[in-house]
């Protein structure tokens, strides 16, 4: 644990805020101007695991060469004098999952769209630099602003992510081993053939995840949320989700992109394009 005072690069440590599977993080400030930022450092239990490492130093250089409004930044990136790296980040304190919480039930149909469409775009920006998510949820949803006007979500946390390179292109993140049958993702959230091997998967899994953030959005609740992993995965894999949850007041058009998003076949689902544009529609602005 990083002792209050701590200067790590151009930034000074203050508390610890947040304790993750492999990372702390803690609030900072810029040793000059004052800046308020987040300390996010991997765990000295998780340094020794050069798989893990090379995540956390993967995600550090994809967020900082990303520029997209709707993807946390990160202002810097290093290694401790006791050899953990760390990322710098924007001060983002609250997230979805906690906003959730506090709502106490859906989201109104007007921000459930928006959020639906602001991840859209950020997914969209990570699948074009070849980065798959793999681990959408509540929890990796930053809410930078939520009042009248309505509100305002970052993407984060790329620990999960898969690199895809192009054939014939050179890497540019450093090679990571996990064996074929972990699964990799929070489970409320995985596609079917996430489920099934998810180390060969692609952007589409990203996809059906989007649509089970957006069913919890607009119905307050999970699709598939009880008994155990193998029932969980289950029904993942052969249950259709269950539409009638979602009040009246979801359009029908909204109505089916939710559940054309959660189609079993990969092949099934929309593409981003399709979300954001059915989710931008004036009627539900």
């Amino acid at each position: 644990m990083l002792a209050a005072g701590t200067r790590v690069g151009e930034y000074v440590v203050g508390r610890r805020v947040a304790v993750g599977g492999t990372s702390d993080v803690y609030s900072g400030r810029h040793f000059t101007d004052g800046t308020q930022v987040a300390v996010k450092v991997l765990s000295p239990a998780c340094c020794i695991q050069m798989d893990l490492v090379a995540r956390f130093l993967n995600e550090a250089h994809v967020l900082r060469r990303l520029n997209h409004p709707g993807i946390v930044r990160a202002f810097d990136a290093g290694v401790l004098p006791e050899g953990g790296p760390y990322m710098v980040l924007e001060w983002l304190p609250m997230d979805l999952e906690q906003t959730l919480v506090r709502e106490g039930g859906p989201l109104p149909v007007r921000e459930g769209a928006s959020v639906l469409a602001q991840l859209a775009a950020a997914l969209g920006a990570l699948h074009e630099q070849g980065v798959v998510h793999r681990d959408l949820k509540p929890a990796n949803v930053l809410v930078a602003r939520k009042d009248a006007e309505g509100i305002e979500v970052k993407l984060a946390d790329l620990g999960l992510a898969k690199h895809q390179v192009p054939e014939g292109a050179a890497p540019v993140t450093l090679p990571v081993s996990t064996a074929g049958a972990a699964l990799l993702g929070s489970l409320d959230y995985m596609a079917p053939e996430q489920w099934l091997d998810s180390k060969h998967v692609d952007a589409r899994v990203d996809v059906y995840a989007l649509g089970v953030l957006g069913f919890q959005l607009l119905a307050g609740r999970l699709p598939f949320a009880e008994g155990s992993e193998t029932e969980l995965m289950i029904r993942h894999l052969r249950m259709p989700p269950p539409m009638h949850l979602l009040g009246a007041e979801v359009p029908g058009a909204l109505r089916s992109l939710v559940e054309r998003m959660m189609a079993k076949r990969a092949a099934a689902r929309p593409s981003l394009d399709e979300v954001r544009a059915c989710v931008s529609s004036p009627v539900l602005r």
